[in-house]
């Protein structure tokens, strides 16, 4: 049974979440403001906190999850904040300080629920992760003398590690469809798509597969995304943008760790940079820009041209091979454009059969 916990100090607000959670079955502790949570927090040691924002007392809900991203024994627990603030800087902030999602009030019981089941079940897919790294390093060093046998442990536990590595990507895809149920099959597409284009360039096997793994998970920083920013069909306002960029840091947040392949960071931070300088959010130019972030990139917009979103209809090939071939040097590195055009019967019989 998970253990929440709730800091909160307003009464209504600490009932409906006590029913609610209890009845999921989760073991519910309350806090009433920032110094009580503290102490709670370090002795209870909760599985997820659930922290609200504006409260009264000497710490605000900003400065709770900074003291308790600073102290050891609690930093490593998920704060998911709770708001009635609508502002980007605001929800930026508590990023920064940080926390992993935010629920906006008043409460959907679904929402939340879905929320908390999802950031449980990624925290444990990477405690799982970093216990079967440990135990892997202990049986490396046990096993330095017997070369053979160490092989063998080394490989076996590696399919362990990589097996977790699926799980929670899975888990991260899952929380990316509670946000935008458009995401699923575009998401697969991009990591076929990637792959195809770094064996043509000629990347190593175990690169191939590497990307074909992570791709799918270039925008996983979604989950932080208001559904209204996603699901929006008019023209994003400059504060849209803003915010939809933020998505970038957050996905690269999430996939940096000891623990998970740096590829999978690289894809998510900086897949919108562009070839030029003109992208988001670092303004890298040409090769500084990681190389599988330049695959993705290419990737990522050649299906989004060519599939249906809220905000548009699916382009035609015409229009999509136009469009790409025009942002050659500019948004795209000319090389992988020269690459996509060579073989682009293979690109539209893969993206056929992946239809």
């Amino acid at each position: 049974m998970a253990t929440i916990l709730v800091v909160e100090d307003m009464p209504e607000n600490i009932r409906l979440l006590f029913t609610m959670l209890e009845d999921a079955g989760f073991r519910v502790l309350i806090s009433q403001n920032g110094e009580s949570a503290f102490e709670r927090a370090s002795f209870a040691q909760p599985d997820l906190i659930l922290l609200d924002v504006m409260m009264s007392g000497a710490y605000d809900g900003f400065e709770t999850c900074a003291r308790l991203k600073a102290l050891p024994e609690t930093r490593q627990i998920p704060v998911i904040f709770m708001t009635s603030l609508a502002e980007t800087s605001e929800k930026i902030r508590g990023f920064q300080v940080g926390a992993v999602d935010y629920i906006t009030k008043p409460f959907e019981p679904e929402e939340v629920l879905a929320r908390v089941k999802t950031h449980l079940t990624i925290q444990q897919l990477q405690n799982d992760l970093c216990e079967k790294n440990q135990e892997l390093q202990i049986k490396n060093e046990m096993l330095a003398d017997h070369e053979v046998h160490l092989t063998a442990l080394v490989e076996a536990k590696t399919r362990k590690i990589e097996n977790i590595t699926l799980a929670l990507i899975n888990a991260l895809e899952h929380a990316n469809f509670l946000k935008d149920n458009e995401t699923g099959n575009h998401i697969r597409r991009v990591g076929e798509f990637s792959a195809l284009l770094a064996e043509k360039y000629g990347c190593d096997r175990e690169f191939v597969r590497r990307i074909k793994l992570y791709a799918p998970l270039h925008d996983v920083g979604k989950i932080g995304m208001p559904d209204a920013i996603l699901n929006k069909t008019g023209q994003f306002t400059p504060d849209d943008m803003q915010q939809m960029q933020q998505h970038v840091i957050y996905g690269g947040k999430l996939l940096t760790s000891d623990e998970i392949d740096p590829m999978a960071a690289n894809i998510a931070l900086y897949h919108h940079e562009k070839w030029d300088g003109s992208g988001y959010v670092n303004h890298l130019v040409g090769e500084a820009i990681p190389l599988e972030a330049r695959i993705v990139a290419l990737a990522d917009v050649y299906d989004a041209l060519s599939s249906q979103r809220v905000y548009k209809p699916a382009f035609s090939d015409e229009v999509s091979s136009r469009i790409i071939a025009n942002e050659a040097g500019k948004h795209f590195d000319p090389a992988f454009v020269q690459l996509f055009f060579a073989y682009k019967a293979e690109f539209e019989a893969l993206r056929a059969r992946l239809s």
